[in-house]
């Protein structure tokens, strides 16, 4: 059990990365995700291209409000961080009590504190803390999901029964579930696996069974609506990103050394504990995890998945670690959970002293490193945002242009309302806001030092692009990142993106396509239809 002053620590850990978040939230511009989800709240639909409408419609509110945007990731993100902790906590309680015949234990009293140091040391839960993802949503569905599962199962353990309060409320939880992301289907098998090991059939005769998928088909309806107006464009795009590309073993190590560095050995430790100890721990909740984890797994094989994608099925095994956590503490067993849980609160400081300093000090974009700097993304942005829309009014021009999505979807926050179109033939979420740029028009292009590409200069794209202007991000006395605007004339409706190091330090002078006499071989880029990191 903790002492007193450990319970203290605990809690003042949990406030601490509240605040932490709530200073970045007002420090950094939004993230390529970010930017890319809160557009889904400007330009309010049924669904979306790329995913679920509920990390769109949540941000509504706010966004019409014209909210900051340290104001939209305090009322949302963090906020969902911080109950999803305390859910967490709940749940473990509830697990204890439901499960354990012993849970009044002394060894026990801690658990729900272990769960959530759990979760307050996992570096990846902190990003999602501050950014809004659909898997920040999915932070606080899965734990309410596992909360339900359990209290329909105590009732199911009745004679007379009162439960269909219980599955109306899975049913709304459930259909969220299904608003928010796709995959969470994944944590929704482990349901009936659970009640049936616990319960044999008896789900099946309840009418609140029946009801509780009404009630989430219902909820889900937006989605099929919206497919059905875009020819299932949606379902078509997820099966071709979830199938990935050549499946290659290697991917898998990868994949698993990324999921301990993201989320720590801390979890595992408890749960290894938990079971050496033969403490009876419910098994079938487990499949919260084990269900989602196995399939993140396979996909990364072929390289479409991506490690915070586990983060709710993290925070499902919380309560299980938690509470062989607790008891390898009081069993003075805590050697090996000092150093984890050091190393793991460390590789958080370190994550956020690097967003502090904007990378690497004393590190610049020139820097073969900061060419290669993630966390430069995160600053500039709102500046250049701005100057586009000066340089576009000044010159009279109504339309703007990028070669990725990536750097469209801050553009289109930040330059907002002046509409954003990618260069490229695919169809994305960006064609069903803006449409494609129409042929003849001229646009003001803008290119990226840590995303740079050739000038979409030829006979099938514009006639000439001129540099007009540029824009160097400083921070902490040295330089991070550079913007480049150009302004480009005559669109001829087509252009293969290449990626290069382009020079930004050329002089303000014109670019042509008759000056360019040996353009560069073009071929085609990497997909980049909206969110192909996140879905």
């Amino acid at each position: 059990m903790l002492s007193l002053q450990g319970k203290r620590l605990v809690i003042f850990a949990i406030i601490l990365s509240f605040l932490i978040h709530v200073f970045f939230g007002f420090y950094l511009d939004f993230s390529v995700d970010e930017a890319h989800y809160a557009l889904y709240g400007l330009h309010l639909d049924w669904s979306y291209f790329d995913h679920p409408p509920l990390v769109g419609w949540i941000q509504a509110l706010p966004i019409n409000f014209e909210f900051s945007v340290g104001f939209i990731r305090l009322f949302i993100p963090e906020v969902i961080w911080l109950f999803s902790i305390l859910m967490t906590m709940s749940l473990t309680r509830l697990i204890l009590d439901s499960f354990f015949y012993f849970s009044g234990d002394m060894h026990f009293k801690s658990a729900p504190l272990w769960a959530a140091l759990c979760l307050v040391s996992s570096p990846i839960l902190h990003v999602l803390g501050v950014g809004l993802l659909p898997d920040t949503l999915l932070m606080l569905i899965v734990p309410m999901m596992m909360w339900l599962t359990i209290k329909i199962h105590l009732q199911l353990s009745q004679r007379y029964s009162r439960d269909l309060g219980l599955w109306i409320l899975l049913g709304c939880v459930l259909g969220l579930a299904a608003l928010a992301k796709y995959t969470s289907l994944f944590f929704a098998l482990a349901i009936p696996f659970c009640l049936i090991s616990w319960n044999g059939l008896k789900m099946f005769s309840r009418p609140g069974f029946w009801i509780c998928l009404l009630i989430a088909a219902i909820l889900t309806s937006p989605i099929i609506y919206w497919n059905i107006q875009h020819e299932w464009i949606s379902f078509t795009y997820q099966m071709a990103h979830g199938s990935g590309g050549e499946w290659k073993f290697k991917r898998l190590g990868v994949f698993l050394l990324n999921q301990m560095v993201c989320f720590g050995v801390l979890p595992i430790l408890g749960v290894v504990w938990t079971y050496r100890r033969h403490l009876n721990t419910p098994s079938p909740l487990t499949l919260f995890f084990i269900i989602p984890f196995l399939l993140f797994l396979y996909f990364s094989g072929g390289g479409s998945s991506l490690p915070h994608w586990t983060s709710p099925a993290w925070i499902a095994l919380a309560p299980i670690a938690g509470i062989g956590l607790s008891n390898a503490w009081g069993m003075s067993k805590r050697i090996w959970i000092r150093f984890f849980l050091i190393t793991q609160l460390s590789i958080c400081i370190l994550g956020f002293s690097l967003l502090l300093w904007g990378g690497i000090p004393s590190v610049s974009m020139q820097d073969p490193l900061g060419k290669n700097n993630p966390i430069a993304d995160l600053y500039g942005w709102s500046e250049a945002g701005e100057k586009m829309k000066i340089l576009a009014q000044k010159n009279q021009i109504e339309h703007l242009v990028v070669q990725n999505w990536t750097l469209g979807s801050r553009l289109a926050w930040y330059a907002k309302p002046l509409p954003v179109h990618i260069l490229d033939e695919r169809v994305d979420q960006f064609d069903l806001w803006f449409g494609k740029l129409p042929i003849g028009k001229d646009a003001l292009l803008l290119n990226w030092s840590q995303m740079s590409f050739t000038l979409p200069v030829g006979d099938t794209g514009f006639e000439r692009c001129d540099k007009v202007d540029s824009m160097v991000v400083h921070h902490f006395g040295r330089d991070i990142a550079q913007f480049d605007f150009l302004i480009c004339k005559n669109w001829q409706g087509s252009f293969v993106s290449q990626r290069n190091d382009f020079d930004f330090n050329l002089p303000l002078e014109t670019k042509s396509s008759t000056e360019l006499e040996s353009p560069p071989e073009q071929v085609p880029s990497e997909p980049s239809v909206p969110n192909s990191k996140n879905n």
